[in-house]
């Protein structure tokens, strides 16, 4: 069972939030998740835990904009991980742990829009409030952004200026966090269209973020790196031999690997 094999008692007991998250793990293993879900979400949010105690706040300051903060901390953020912090947020509020989100009344453009977007999220979408403030987030820079200078007109925006904005912002953030404002300005865009705010459905023109696997490999050494590579080698042992030839003929001579896979005896002179 969950209890023996997770002892959440001792996993939580020096956690800040431990005895809110042990409630919420027999919330979850009442409602029937999975063992593994629940070691799962548990996992999350005991690292939210840890993540919030370093702020020194009391567990009354949880709200969404502290959710906000830590998934940005944490940069990778697995598909249900939002839906899981969203679920310790209700949890909180309705043990009247922490007080329930405060909307402000704001008659501007710019709010009008924007709540008429989040009621489209929550009934038509069926999103979770967490990925709703991270889309409407996305949404308010770029719209003020765009209108900072001129009135309101959500008619005037072109396709140069979603390209431009992604282009500008989108490298100074971690490659999902990039990709998901991609998400929330063809989700926003669309939903435009769709009301009849556009006459054009602008999120075709919403470029996409690549994230190639091994992306991030340099391209090439530096000469010292290259040493460096060259020194790790055990040159005392058959195979750091072996290893120090092979990239030596990599790096001093331009050979591909199949080229040097490929060698026999008779090649060398």
């Amino acid at each position: 069972m969950l209890e023996n094999s997770l002892q959440p008692n001792d996993r939580l007991r020096d956690n800040p939030l431990g005895f809110h998250l042990q409630a919420l793990a027999t919330s979850f293993m009442e409602d029937g998740y999975a063992d593994v879900t629940v070691r799962l979400k548990l996992g999350l949010l005991a690292d939210f835990g840890r993540w919030f105690g370093r702020t020194k706040l009391a567990v009354t300051h949880v709200d969404e904009r502290l959710v906000d903060a830590f998934v940005k901390h944490r940069q990778h953020v697995r598909r249900g991980d939002l839906k899981t912090l969203e679920q310790f947020l209700d949890h909180l509020r309705k043990r009247d742990v922490v007080p329930a989100r405060k909307l402000v009344c704001d008659r501007s453009p710019l709010a009008h829009i924007l709540n008429r977007y989040e009621k489209y999220l929550r009934s038509e979408r069926g999103l979770v409030t967490v990925t709703i403030l991270h889309y409407q987030s996305f949404v308010r820079r770029f719209l003020v952004e765009r209108f900072r200078e001129g009135p309101f007109l959500l008619r005037e925006v072109k396709p140069s200026d979603i390209s431009n904005f992604v282009l500008r912002h989108g490298h100074t953030m971690a490659v999902k966090r990039a990709q998901l404002m991609t998400t929330a300005f063809r989700s926003f865009f669309r939903y435009l269209f769709q009301k009849g705010e556009l006459q054009t459905d602008l999120a075709a023109s919403v470029p996409t973020v690549a994230d190639w696997r091994l992306s991030t490999v340099p391209k090439y050494l530096a000469p010292e790196e290259v040493e460096q590579v060259l020194r790790a080698c055990n040159r005392r042992t058959a195979t750091g031999r072996r290893d120090y030839a092979i990239l030596l003929l990599l790096a001093r001579l331009g050979l591909r690997a199949g080229e040097v896979v490929a060698l026999q005896l008779d090649d060398l002179n």
